[in-house]
């Protein structure tokens, strides 16, 4: 069998029969083959003439060509500290703006809808977020446009069919994207199964099946909803942008940046313009590791272009602070709480986390967040419903309500969104773990608490 480079990130979702062990995880993202360089955008003086004193006249590197970035293949898989060497010993050239490895990043999961009572996610008093509340206030605009980076997305399944954007697939390596293609503008979920040993030696150390973690996650945020069948979204009237950039292995941080810019409206080489760009951004993973410059360039730029940014915090039972792009700057970090309101087992935590929201317990199927699947193992098949827990399943629920915000004030800056958001979040029971410390951040999302805050804001 091939063997398979293993990626960077990581889909942070467990189901009720399978999770990647946390040493295994970070084997898989303690090494990288590619490095990202990017370019001083406009040369100086002083940059083109270093450029000329090289020798280098053909315009084919950097500065000249006007690229921002370039993705170098290394031509082996190495440990990520040799990797930074490497990265550093490239900066020295004059051209370059910096240069960083190329992490590797892992998927870290009162309407009619006929299951809804089984989401207690968004209804019940202590661990839900109190949304049937929220839906008496608004239950969202089309205007609002969330962006779902992570496996693609299943066009076919019927409680999301309605609501989705066109969006793209961003993944830029074959082995990765197992549908036969690099990027193009299909970003339909073709399965990330691995079989044992295919992302590396002996990662993962069994067969994984397919996670149909991208449909899940759009699913929360915004699954076709009081429409007779399966389940809720927690917002009615918003809209998904799909976007692939998780695959067989993970997927490359690089492929993810340009993802994020693309969500946002801003310009990415060699793709199509965005004419429906997002509000918000959902990422649901996330790897090890310091946030690199690539993902705080990417971010902040997409923050001064009006978007807030969602991440799933992580499930390593660790420190956010060790979790990118959890860890980043203008990100809302979030991290999962279970049924009781206490902070989930596998949750990461820290004071650089923002804010909580339901993400499942360990101890039964049904404490998990139900939203829409697949039952293909590897290709897909019958689209369907399933429980997942994970930080993966906590982002949506803030992303969706961060979408019924909009819809009642569009003009917000996402700094005020965020503050908004945290300063009405409900506080953690008496009873919680995260009671009385700065660990699972400022307490439980509560849509309805924030939306009464919000109609209060200037139109």
């Amino acid at each position: 069998m091939k063997t398979r480079i293993v990626l960077s990130f990581t889909l942070f979702a467990m189901s009720s029969a399978q999770a990647i062990a946390a040493p295994v995880v970070q084997q898989m993202e303690n090494k990288t083959d590619r490095i990202i360089v990017r370019y001083h955008e406009q040369p100086t003086e002083g940059n083109a003439m270093a450029f000329i004193k090289q020798g280098v006249t053909h315009g084919g590197f950097g500065v000249a060509t006007g690229k921002r970035k370039d993705v170098l293949k290394i031509g082996a898989t190495l440990d990520i500290n040799d990797v930074k060497t490497l990265a550093d010993s490239l900066e020295s050239d004059p051209q370059v703006a910096f240069a960083e490895p190329d992490y590797k990043m892992y998927t870290m999961l009162v309407p009619n809808d006929s299951r809804y009572n089984e989401q207690w996610h968004l209804f019940e008093a202590i661990g839900g977020i109190n949304a049937p509340k929220a839906w008496n206030i608004t239950t969202g605009s089309s205007d609002i446009v969330v962006a779902v980076v992570d496996t693609g997305i299943r066009r076919g399944h019927l409680d999301i069919s309605q609501k989705l954007e066109a969006g793209y697939d961003f993944i830029d390596t074959l082995s990765i994207a197992n549908d036969g293609s690099r990027r193009d503008a299909d970003p339909s979920d073709p399965g990330d199964a691995a079989f044992a040993g295919e992302c590396g030696a002996s990662i993962p150390a069994s067969n994984v099946n397919s996670s149909w973690h991208g449909s899940h996650v759009a699913g929360t945020i915004a699954a076709s909803t009081n429409n007779g069948t399966g389940v809720a979204g927690v917002s009615w009237g918003a809209r998904i942008l799909p976007l692939r950039a998780l695959g067989t292995c993970g997927g490359y941080t690089s492929d993810i940046i340009d993802a994020i810019r693309w969500a946002a409206g801003l310009k990415v080489m060699g793709v199509p313009s965005n004419m429906n760009p997002a509000k918000i951004i959902n990422l649901s993973l996330g790897g090890s590791g310091q946030c690199s410059q690539s993902y705080q360039d990417v971010i902040n730029e997409v923050t001064r272009a009006g978007v807030n940014v969602v991440v799933a915090a992580g499930n390593s039972s660790q420190n956010v602070l060790f979790s990118q792009p959890a860890n980043c700057n203008n990100v809302i970090s979030v991290a999962a709480t279970n049924r009781q309101g206490n902070l989930s087992s596998y949750s990461n935590f820290g004071a650089l986390v923002d804010i909580a929201a339901p993400g499942g317990g360990v101890d039964t199927i049904y404490n998990g967040v139900l939203s829409l699947s697949n039952t293909g193992t590897d290709a897909p098949s019958v689209n369907t419903y399933k429980y997942l827990r994970g930080t993966s399943m906590a982002a949506p629920h803030v992303a969706g309500v961060l979408a019924l915000m909009y819809s009642l004030r569009p003009n917000l800056s996402p700094a005020r969104a965020e503050q908004l958001i945290k300063m009405h979040a409900r506080n953690f029971p008496i009873t919680s773990n995260c009671r009385g410390v700065n660990s699972c951040g400022q307490g439980i999302v509560d849509a309805a608490a924030v939306l009464q805050a919000v109609k209060k804001e200037p139109q």
